[in-house]
């Protein structure tokens, strides 16, 4: 038996460049959609300030502390009541390193 959309927690993903479908609930959710956003969307951007580290430690840089703070306030698999505000100081802090949400994805053809 399906569960409806606002009850599921979607773990049976199909990621797609434009969204993820929940075999779950059998519903698609795009990138513009509040439930993306609040979770896909802000997995994606831990693993961007993830990787932010991860460079400039390859690099010989040293730890970038915001980016792991940032990280740290996103954590993993935590709700936020106010997502589209870590969204937005995540976003600056990439552009500040010439990244995007993308780069923290690899995309199949």
């Amino acid at each position: 038996m399906k569960k409806p959309p606002e009850r599921c927690r979607h773990n049976a993903r199909c990621r797609y460049t434009h969204g993820f479908f929940c075999e779950d609930c059998c519903t698609f959710f795009g990138k513009d959609s509040p439930t993306y956003r609040s979770d896909e969307l802000l997995s994606t951007l831990w693993c961007v300030m993830h990787n932010i580290n991860t460079e400039s430690l390859r690099g010989g840089g040293g730890e970038v502390v915001e980016a792991l703070a940032m990280r740290d306030r996103i954590g993993i698999g935590r709700k936020h009541a106010d997502y589209e505000s870590l969204v937005s100081e995540a976003e600056a802090l990439m552009a500040k390193y010439g990244v995007t949400a993308d780069s923290a994805t690899v995309t199949l053809s």
